[in-house]
């Protein structure tokens, strides 16, 4: 009740003040643009912002994948735009299994791998991409700040926290990393709120406001018809994510995540599906994806399924895997990721059928591993605990020998070594 309540405060504070109109898209008219001195000033501010997230985050470092969506992003930029000149666009993934993709007001765009690893095709990247886009063009951030300041409402992050159920820390204990709680929230809403990132907080949690946003899903759906994608696709994409959103917990506070937000993407683009873009919806020759996202794809799937894992949403995680599988049935680190999978689901396990289950499955995939990539020191080191577990000491020993063989630095190092000696007696 408390969180609604708060909730509730913060729309009736917010909602009113984002329907200025006042401040015109890049562009607008042929005219060149220049960035008013209070819109300076909120670029900066990104920029501070952003250096803090990216200190704490965990980026995901694929510059193939960094490219693929910056050309995505140079194909869904208007002509209008690119001859004003303005923020250049710049494109990058965080490592989190949240469904979630946010835009600074300085052109920056993220994209989590939760996000990326659940679409199903180029079209569906192309709407979210062109929506973020959108707040970016048409300067959402400037127009929702002077709004605010002109009602003089106070906007903090502490009122953002509040509205997903928990509370903003010190900014001492942030800087220590002492964060809010990470069963509470992921990784990356625990950096943006523990250290104040607000400009971030609006535009990965909050949103600017249903009137704004709403203008981010015709302009996403603009720039997507104009570029040739398929525009069924908008409102499968949402759809998709909203049935994604209901299983995957309290990790979910982003805008992305959201079950009433992404209610209002998919009547928004499905009114747009049926009059203004009704004859492209027909179109036979629009693109609905491309081998490059499935390409780029595949690892995304792979690794965000280790974060789920790490998360403990199993389920989530093995439907991944499971894709990945299905594509490439000899990937050995999905492999190993399963065994992980089914490793910590035994450690979990109250029935000792279901941990004895759980465990077999593990071994066997770490085992598969194994004869996939001999190379891999992971699996080996797993299976040393396994094998260490069910008192198979000639195998354990093995196990633990070959990873530190491959793997002579490894930070556990020394802990292996002194399993090695317990089993030489």
């Amino acid at each position: 009740m408390r969180r609604t309540v708060a909730w509730l405060v913060i729309l009736s504070l917010l909602l009113p003040a984002c329907a200025s109109r006042n401040v015109p898209p890049i562009g607008a008219e042929g005219q060149a643009f220049k960035p008013e001195s209070d819109e300076r000033a909120l670029w900066a501010k990104a920029e501070k912002e952003e250096e803090a997230l990216l200190k704490k985050a965990k980026v995901y470092d694929d510059p193939m994948l960094d490219e693929y969506l910056a050309r995505i992003g140079d194909r869904l930029t208007p002509d209008q735009v690119r001859e004003a000149g303005g923020p250049g666009f710049k494109f990058g993934v965080i490592r989190d299994p949240t469904l979630n993709a946010f835009a600074l007001p300085n052109g920056h765009i993220y994209v989590h791998t939760g996000l990326l690893s659940r679409l199903d095709n180029e079209s569906q990247l192309a709407m979210i991409v062109g929506h973020e886009m959108t707040h970016v063009t048409h300067r959402h951030a400037l127009s929702f700040q002077r709004d605010v300041q002109t009602k003089q409402i106070l906007y903090t992050v502490a009122a953002v926290a509040a509205s997903i159920g928990v509370a903003a820390v010190a900014g001492s204990r942030a800087q220590k990393g002492d964060y809010i709680g990470a069963a509470v929230i992921g990784q990356t809403a625990n950096a943006i709120l523990g250290l104040g990132l607000a400009l971030t907080a609006m535009a990965a949690i909050n949103g600017y406001g249903r009137d704004l946003e709403r203008d981010a899903d015709n302009g996403g759906m603009e720039n997507l018809v104009r570029a040739g994608y398929d525009p069924k696709e908008a409102p499968k994409v949402f759809a998709l994510l909203r049935s994604e959103s209901k299983d995957r917990g309290s990790l979910e506070t982003f805008f992305f995540g959201s079950h009433p937000k992404l209610t209002e993407r998919i009547e928004t683009t499905e009114g747009l599906l049926k009059t203004k873009y009704a004859e492209a919806a027909a179109a036979p020759t629009t693109v609905r994806d491309t081998e490059d996202f499935q390409l780029r794809m595949r690892s995304v799937v792979r690794e965000n399924a280790y974060e789920d894992i790490r998360a403990g949403r199993f389920p989530v995680a093995q439907r991944q895997l499971d894709r990945v599988l299905a594509i490439t049935p000899k990937d050995s680190i999905a492999h190993t990721y399963y065994g992980d999978l089914h490793r910590l689901q035994a450690q979990r396990a109250r029935e000792a059928d279901r941990k004895a289950e759980h465990a077999r499955l593990a071994l066997a995939s770490y085992e598969k591993a194994v004869e996939l990539d001999e190379t891999a020191p992971e699996p080996h080191r797993q299976l040393g605990f396994l094998y260490y577990q069910q008192k198979d000491n000639a195998r354990a020993k093995a196990a633990f020998e070959k990873y530190l063989a491959l793997k002579p630095t490894a930070p556990d190092a020394k802990r292996i070594k002194e399993y090695l000696v317990e089993l030489d007696r």
